[in-house]
């Protein structure tokens, strides 16, 4: 039985907020979000990976809906290393481990780019612009995803990742569908992850 300990996982999502639950096991992370306006922290990249919402009104997005704030990247952190033995909520999968986080989604979701560089920087690879990671992750997880097919630019950077000793961890799509249609789910060298029921 496996505790996750030593093992750092970097999750490339909304970004993190503090939780009883799971800020002992919480490492320091990056906000990759390049724009102000979809960071709403008043500013670009930073070292500041707090989860500042993700809520929206379809006009902002280009939908027919508004969306409160989803905490997403709390949510799968605490997944992941929610602490043991504590009395407070549930115990991660991997309760021994260390999450680091890693903030690429926003308002409206999240830019190819930023992501691409997330994955870089969160496997240990450099980034312009961004200090170097002290504490590369052994395990990426991005539970996000969209349709289409992978592209260059996200398999570049899964591929360095990977190249650097980096397990690339996926969600499937969330849609109940052929995860060949989502990425990125369909790149090469991820770990495609799916549920049943």
């Amino acid at each position: 039985l496996s505790t996750g300990a030593g093992v750092v996982v970097a999750v490339i999502d909304t970004g993190i907020t503090p939780h009883s639950d799971l800020s002992a096991n919480v490492v320091a992370g990056y906000d990759f979000i390049s724009t102000a306006s979809a960071a709403r922290d008043g500013n670009g990249r930073d070292a500041n990976p707090n989860d500042e919402g993700d809520w929206f009104s379809g006009a902002e997005c280009g939908v027919a809906w508004n969306a409160n704030s989803s905490w997403h990247g709390t949510h799968v952190a605490g997944t992941i290393a929610a602490l043991s033995r504590n009395a407070l909520g549930v115990a991660g999968v991997a309760f021994g481990s260390k999450v680091q986080p890693v903030r690429a989604l926003g308002k409206c979701g999240g830019a190819l780019s930023d992501i691409a560089d997330a994955i870089v920087w969160a496997s240990g690879g450099t980034v312009a612009g961004v200090p170097a990671n002290p504490t590369p992750a052994k395990v990426i997880n991005m539970s996000i995803g969209g349709g289409g097919a992978c592209g260059a630019t996200y398999q570049a950077a899964i591929d360095a990742a990977v190249a650097r000793g980096t397990t690339v961890v996926v969600a499937a799509g969330n849609s109940n569908q052929d995860a060949a249609a989502f990425r990125p789910a369909n790149c090469a060298n991820v770990v495609t992850v799916a549920a049943a029921n």
